[in-house]
């Protein structure tokens, strides 16, 4: 009996442990130090409020030009939880391996926007779209085709990007380490980010932000929304969909992009 009631203490203090500092943190009731904010479609818990996150009063606005740029709607409510400077995001989050900048959680309807993207206003925001994005489109696709797409995250991370107005390198400095790594402009499948480096990622996410722009300043963004909505619901036929849009298969797209840099 002793043996029992030591075990389910155990799991009991465990519980309540990950539920008030760990990976349950979302499903806290309390959340002690953090002022709430509820929108039609989103609540916001931020920690350590002030003058400069003026972001909070403008969720609704945010939310609504997400849904407008991508030519979707959010389909269920979600949760926002924007972290101090200080916040462990190793802890709260740690199969993630403690991305300190930002992540969205689909399964859950959760975003974390973490210590490093509170260090100014603009970074806040710019990870905020970017992790709305990625709900939105996960909001409006199976679970199944959402495993794909973030396997094969070159769309969705590139229109993230795009979108959010984020990116790690301009144009002429991406190129140059395009050419330095031998990046290939021949193909955009790639592995799940979290499977590359870090150097790997911002290199790769560049190449697919400006992809989205060229397509979107060369064919217009109901093209891409179109293109989007049939991506989503069948990841595997991304090339299919391309032609059907665009007119013109993968290979043209991708040596029309190759050649704008060159511009």
């Amino acid at each position: 009996n002793r043996k029992r009631y030591f075990i389910l203490l155990l799991i009991s203090v465990s519980l309540t442990a990950y539920l008030l500092w760990g990976p349950l943190f979302p499903w806290n009731p309390f959340k002690i130090g953090y002022q709430k904010f509820k929108s039609p479609h989103a609540t916001v818990y931020i920690s350590d409020l002030t003058e400069t996150d003026t972001i909070v009063y403008r969720i609704d606005e945010i939310i609504l030009e997400e849904e407008k740029f991508h030519g979707l709607e959010y389909a269920e409510d979600f949760t926002i939880i924007i972290l101090d400077e200080k916040s462990d995001m190793r802890r709260l989050l740690p199969w993630l391996m403690g991305s300190r900048y930002s992540v969205s959680l689909s399964v859950i309807n959760a975003i974390y926007i973490g210590p490093t993207a509170r260090k100014s206003p603009s970074l806040i925001e710019s990870n905020l779209k970017h992790e709305l994005s990625h709900l939105l489109i996960d909001q409006n696709t199976s679970f199944a085709n959402a495993m794909k797409i973030h396997e094969q995250g070159w769309l969705t991370e590139g229109i993230a990007e795009y979108y959010s107005g984020r990116y790690f390198y301009n144009k002429n400095v991406f190129f140059t380490l395009a050419q330095k790594n031998n990046l290939p402009f021949t193909s955009l499948y790639e592995n799940n980010p979290l499977k590359m480096s870090t150097e790997e990622v911002k290199l790769k996410y560049t190449y697919y932000r400006f992809f989205i722009e060229f397509l979107v300043e060369n064919y217009g963004l109901e093209k891409l929304q179109e293109y989007l909505k049939r991506y989503i619901h069948d990841p595997d036929s991304y090339e299919d969909y391309l032609v059907e849009v665009y007119s013109l298969d993968l290979d043209e797209i991708l040596q029309k992009y190759e050649a704008s840099f060159d511009e």
